[in-house]
């Protein structure tokens, strides 16, 4: 027996609602291995302190939302950048959150921003990418990265035009739950030319949780505790997020 014509419409629609559902998403703690990323005065690495933050906030996330987590690296492994995002887009990732400590030679700077990949940049936001781009360096094949620059670069930012409205969501609860959770001042959501967001078929942003340069900064960072903080105030956004999308997704 066929199925009505109303019925199978909304059969269908649900399916495809399902597809859209944030039920892998994919976390990238910056540098790793031979890339230490920034470092604090007292040698202390950018990429052990944002390592620790992507395990704590995937384990409450599989706990408290029963999503599937991926992670670009688990351990203290070097993976290049644009590995990252096809290791979310192989996952099929719904949301890409690359992890990061903040780092100027001013060591008076503080506070967290929050980037998503957009042609409109700013001088500051030029030089933060430039800085987190520089992990480049480390890798074997440097060639490819020649063609992420100029117009290549406009045409890659135009493509996640579909997710630019989510990101820029998901960057403003990233930053108000900082403020919330942790107390500390936001330079806001910007917009930056970072090569591991570019091929993220999926709303993503680039999160500087501090800076590993100040010295308040960097003795939060040093604590366990606090470390924890940061990834409760990540995994409220991604929360609130989560059930903003999906309200609107299935009609609810």
């Amino acid at each position: 027996m066929r199925k009505p014509a109303a019925l199978a419409t909304t059969i269908n629609t649900d399916e495809t609602s399902q597809k859209w559902l944030i039920d892998t998403i994919v976390l990238d703690p910056g540098h790793g291995g031979r890339d230490p990323g920034a470092l604090g005065a007292d040698g202390t690495r950018e990429k052990d302190i944002v390592l620790d933050i992507a395990l704590r906030l995937g384990r409450m996330l599989e706990r408290d939302l029963g999503v599937k987590v991926v992670y670009t690296r688990k351990t203290d492994v070097f993976v290049p950048l644009h590995q990252r995002s096809k290791i979310a887009n192989n996952a099929n990732g719904k949301l890409f959150i690359s992890i990061h400590c903040n780092s100027h030679d001013n060591r008076r700077a503080s506070g967290s921003e929050t980037f998503l990949l957009a042609p409109r940049l700013t001088e500051e936001a030029i030089r933060i990418a430039e800085a987190e781009n520089q992990v480049i360096r480390f890798e074997e094949n440097q060639e490819i990265y020649k063609e992420m620059t100029g117009s290549q670069y406009i045409v890659a930012a135009a493509a996640q035009s579909t997710f630019l409205k989510e990101s820029e969501d998901l960057a403003a609860m990233v930053e108000k739950h900082y403020t919330k959770k942790l107390g500390t001042s936001s330079r806001g959501v910007k917009q930056g030319g970072y090569y591991v967001l570019m091929g993220a078929s999926m709303p993503n942003v680039l999160t500087e949780t501090g800076f590993i340069s100040n010295r308040t900064d960097l003795q939060k960072f040093k604590r366990a505790s606090y470390r924890q903080q940061v990834a409760d105030a990540l995994f409220l956004a991604i929360k609130e997020f989560k059930n903003k999308h999906e309200k609107q997704i299935l009609g609810n």
